[in-house]
C-alpha cells in the first residue's frame, strides 16, 4: 500500500510540477484561468480502465479531477485551455491581473492538497467507483471542451460531441452498485 502512495504521489507531483513550472514561466499578462494542459490526452472505455489496477485508476481520477478544477469554475466566461484573459474578453487591468495572479496560486495549492488526501484514499474505494467515476469526469470535461467549441447562438444545440468510439454520442458511464 505504501509502495503504491509513493508512485501515485511520485506521478501526481510531475503533473503538478508541469503546471505550477508553465504558470511561473509564464508574465502576468500571459497567465491563464485555464491551464493550456487542461485537456484530457485520452478518454478511456469502461473496458480499458476494468483492465487496469488501482494504481493506473487513482492517477486518471486524479488527473481528471485536476482538469475539471481548471474548467468548471469557468465554463461561464466560454475559456478554452491556454486562453488569455485578451482571449476571453476580460481587460487586464491591475485588478483583473491580481485575480488572475491568486486564482493560480490558490489553484494548485488546492490540487497539491487534494491529490495528497486522494492518493491517500482512492484506492480503499471499490474499483467499479473508481472506473465510474473516471468515466463520469471524462464525459463531463468533454461535455464543456464541445461547448467551448461551438460557436454562441440564440438557439439550442442538440448536436452530441463526437468520442473516441465514433459513436457520436457522449458514453454514460452506468452507476455502480452498492451492496445494500
Amino acid at each position: 500500500m505504501k509502495r503504491i502512495a509513493l508512485l501515485s504521489i511520485l506521478a501526481l507531483s510531475a503533473f503538478g510540477f508541469n503546471m505550477v513550472s508553465q504558470a511561473q514561466s509564464k508574465s502576468p499578462g500571459e497567465l491563464t484561468y485555464v491551464n493550456a494542459s487542461a485537456k484530457l490526452s485520452k478518454v478511456h472505455t469502461r473496458a480499458e480502465l476494468e483492465a487496469m489496477g488501482k494504481l493506473e485508476l487513482t492517477k486518471i481520477y486524479q488527473e481528471r479531477i485536476a482538469i475539471l478544477t481548471e474548467l468548471v469554475p469557468f465554463l461561464a466566461l466560454h475559456s478554452k485551455p491556454g486562453a488569455t484573459l485578451s482571449d476571453m474578453g476580460i481587460p487586464k487591468t491591475k485588478e483583473n491581473l491580481a485575480h488572475l495572479e491568486k486564482e493560480v496560486e490558490n489553484k494548485q495549492e488546492y490540487l497539491n492538497s487534494v491529490n495528497e488526501t486522494l492518493t491517500d484514499i482512492i484506492p480503499y474505494a471499490d474499483k467499479e467507483n473508481i472506473i465510474w467515476s473516471i468515466l463520469f469526469f471524462e464525459e463531463m470535461i468533454q461535455k464543456a471542451n464541445y461547448h467551448n467549441s461551438q460557436p454562441t447562438t440564440n438557439g439550442s444545440n442538440t448536436t452530441t460531441p463526437n468520442t473516441p468510439q465514433g459513436t457520436g454520442t457522449t458514453p454514460q458511464p452506468t452507476a455502480p452498485t452498492t451492496g445494500n
